[in-house]
C-alpha cells in the first residue's frame, strides 16, 4: 500500500513538472514586457536590439538572459521573430520605442552563418519597412559568426545602420563552428593575429574591409580555470581572434573576460555579469 502510495505521488509530480516545463517553453519564447511606462529619451533607448542564438539554439538559448533584463533593466522582449526553414519569417508581438528586445529564432537548427545571414537580410528589411533606421546585434557562439557574415557579405545591402554588436563566445578561429572537437582549438595568438588560421578565420577575413564604419563592438568570452583558458568549447584565442579581423577598418572594441564555473560556454548568457556588462555596452546603465 505504502509503495503504491509513493509511486502515485511520483507520478504526480512528474505531471505537474511537465506541466510546468511545458508552460515555461512556451513563455520563453512570447513577448514580455516591463511594464515601466517610459519614452525613449535619448538615441540609445531608442535603438532595438536582436539576439541571435548558437547552433542548434532555441527559444532557451537566450530566453533567460530576455527575461532578466526586462526584469532588472526595465528593457522591453517585445518582439519574437521566428524564422522557418524556408526563410519566411513569423511575428509575435510588435515594436516598443523603449529598450526594445527582438528574439530572434530559427526553425531549421542545422542551419549555418551564410543561410542564416541571408535570412537576416530579410529581417532587417523587414524592420526598415516599419520605421526602424538603427539596431544593435547580440549573438553567442556560432550566432556571432553569422552576425560577422552578415556585416561583411551583405554589407551593401543593409537598410539599417547597425551600431553595437555584442559577441559571447565567438569561435573566430575554429576550424568547424558547428561541432566540438575532441580538443578545444588553442591556436597562439601574436601581435599579427593567429599563428595558425582556420578556414573559417580565413573565409571572415576576406571581406573584412568593406564593414561599415562606426559599428561598436563588445566581445565576451570565458575561461573556466586559470589552467583552463577556454569555456569548456571556445578558447580565448579563438574568440579574442576577433580583433584582429578588426583591426584593418578602425573600430571601436572591447573584450571582457569572465571566469569561474558559470563562464562555461552554455552558461555566459546565463550570468548575472554579462548582463550588467549587456545593458551598460548597450544602455549605458
Amino acid at each position: 500500500m505504502f509503495g503504491i502510495v509513493i509511486l502515485t505521488l511520483m507520478g504526480i509530480i512528474l505531471v505537474v513538472g511537465s506541466v510546468l516545463l511545458a508552460k515555461t517553453f512556451i513563455l520563453i519564447g512570447r513577448p514580455i514586457n516591463s511594464h515601466v511606462d517610459q519614452q525613449a529619451i535619448n538615441q540609445i533607448d531608442a535603438v532595438p536590439t536582436l539576439f541571435l542564438p548558437g547552433y542548434f539554439g532555441n527559444r532557451f538559448s537566450f530566453g533567460f538572459l530576455l527575461r532578466r533584463l526586462v526584469k532588472k533593466y526595465g528593457a522591453n522582449k517585445s518582439l519574437v521573430i521566428i524564422v522557418d526553414r524556408h526563410g519566411k519569417l513569423r511575428l509575435i508581438g510588435d515594436f516598443v520605442d523603449y529598450r526594445c528586445l527582438i528574439q530572434v529564432i530559427f526553425q531549421d537548427k542545422r542551419s549555418r552563418p551564410k543561410q542564416q545571414a541571408e535570412w537576416l537580410m530579410r529581417i532587417c528589411d523587414l524592420l526598415a519597412n516599419r520605421g526602424v533606421s538603427t539596431i544593435n546585434f547580440v549573438g553567442h557562439s556560432m550566432g556571432c559568426i553569422t552576425i560577422f557574415w552578415f556585416l561583411t557579405h551583405h554589407q551593401h545591402d543593409i537598410p539599417v545602420k547597425v551600431n553595437r554588436v555584442i559577441t559571447i563566445a565567438g569561435p573566430f578561429n575554429d576550424s568547424e563552428i558547428a561541432k566540438n572537437t575532441r580538443d578545444v582549438e588553442d591556436y597562439p595568438i601574436d601581435s599579427t593575429g593567429p599563428q595558425q588560421k582556420t578556414a573559417v578565420y580565413r573565409a571572415l577575413a576576406k571581406k573584412v574591409t568593406a564593414m561599415p564604419r562606426g559599428i561598436k563592438f563588445l566581445n565576451i568570452a570565458g575561461t573556466i580555470s586559470s589552467s583552463q583558458q577556454n569555456d569548456g568549447q571556445v578558447s580565448l584565442t579563438s574568440a579574442f581572434s576577433l580583433r584582429y579581423l578588426l583591426r584593418d577598418p578602425i573600430i571601436y572594441y572591447r573584450e571582457l573576460v569572465i571566469r569561474g564555473s558559470r563562464a562555461t560556454h552554455r552558461l555566459l548568457h546565463e550570468n548575472r555579469v554579462v548582463d550588467a556588462h549587456i545593458a551598460k555596452f548597450i544602455w549605458n546603465v
